[in-house]
């Protein structure tokens, strides 16, 4: 009898850590942990730690693409061949060199950003950690979007994020440029 009831105990413990292994994995690759971890990072003010779950180059290119399909007139169906055909030509030549431009203004667009990001407040650091466990992630495979919310003001901050194929973890690729643009007027007055 005593040596049943080892059995199912060993049994029990193994399942049982299987279990909790097999969560902590799926912690551990959820979008939600990688936000985590960069405020953690924010928290120690641990700036390579932070720029792991970054990735500013599609973060720029999103925000110049929301950018110049705001700027960007419709099509008039009035003009002429000519005109269609620069303007598309134009759209094409800005795509072309934001790459560029991102390559020469990266150490300018990190110091700005390593400068904000340092003078955060404890409280705000507490928000966005509270932010960030409340948010709304939608997971599609290796992408996933996210909608942080303001304590304050409960405005949305919609992020896309997709798992890193050389390290398996979730980097922040995009933004949307209406929520950033909200979020800058308001940080930045």
């Amino acid at each position: 009898m005593r040596r049943k009831t080892w059995i199912v105990l060993a049994a029990v413990l193994v399942l049982a850590g299987t279990v909790a292994g097999g969560l902590y994995w799926r912690w551990v690759s959820s979008p939600r942990y990688a936000l985590q971890q960069m405020v953690l990072a924010l928290r120690a003010k641990n700036m390579p730690e932070f720029y792991k779950y970054l990735d500013l180059k599609a973060i720029m290119g999103s925000i110049v693409e929301g950018s110049s399909q705001e700027w960007s007139l419709p099509d008039d169906p009035k003009e002429d061949e000519w005109t269609r055909l620069s303007r598309r030509l134009g759209r094409k030549l800005a795509r072309s060199l934001v790459p560029k431009l991102m390559e020469n203004f990266d150490p300018q667009i990190k110091g700005v950003l390593e400068q904000y990001l340092l003078a955060l407040d404890n409280t705000k650091i507490l928000a966005l950690a509270a932010a960030v466990t409340v948010a709304k992630i939608d997971t599609k495979g290796d992408e996933a979007q996210v909608t942080l919310h303001d304590p304050k003001t409960g405005d949305p901050l919609r992020l896309r994020m997709s798992r890193s194929p050389e390290t398996r973890t979730w980097v922040v690729v995009g933004i949307s440029y209406e929520d950033f643009r909200k979020f800058f007027k308001r940080e930045f007055k």
